[in-house]
């Protein structure tokens, strides 16, 4: 059985969808190394497999990934994730998107996420994003090529 399917490819596509929704980067969450100058964006693959229907060329399923904005300003991080939201859900977010073969299902758990950093806060906020995609697989079993009925071909 061969897989075509690659998580890289919807990190790529929000890498892009973010960075033209919004200008700024959108990096893995909880990476190691130092992040970017605020304001950025994390993700987090929270669901990574939702299985919704089977056919003859692969699987449709469903993820869920955590889009979460950083920064220095409360409203600041909220109307980045505003703009991130409503580009992802515009024509042209969702064309970009479709391109890799990825759907825009929802949008959900829009909230404030502040993180106490040390004798600071981080302000933070984000949403959730269901997206549907294909598994591309494909059984490498031989074919039948004849077959007998009451000893007859």
């Amino acid at each position: 059985m061969t897989n075509d399917f690659d998580y890289t490819t919807v990190t790529s596509a929000l890498i892009k969808a973010v960075k033209d929704g919004t200008g700024y980067p959108l990096i893995a969450g909880n990476s190691a190394g130092e992040p970017p100058p605020y304001p950025y964006c994390s993700y987090t693959i929270t669901s990574p497999k939702i299985g919704i229907e089977r056919d003859y060329e692969g699987a449709l399923f469903e993820l869920v990934v955590s889009l979460t904005w950083h920064g220095t300003s409360s409203v600041g991080v909220l109307n980045l994730a505003k703009k991130t939201e409503s580009y992802l859900k515009s024509s042209q977010g969702r064309s970009l998107l479709e391109k890799q073969g990825i759907v825009v299902v929802s949008t959900m758990n829009f909230s404030q996420r502040d993180n106490f950093i040390s004798i600071d806060y981080e302000r933070t906020a984000g949403f959730d994003v269901q997206l549907r995609v294909r598994d591309t697989y494909v059984d490498d079993v031989e074919p039948i090529e004849e077959f007998k009925i009451g000893g007859t071909n």
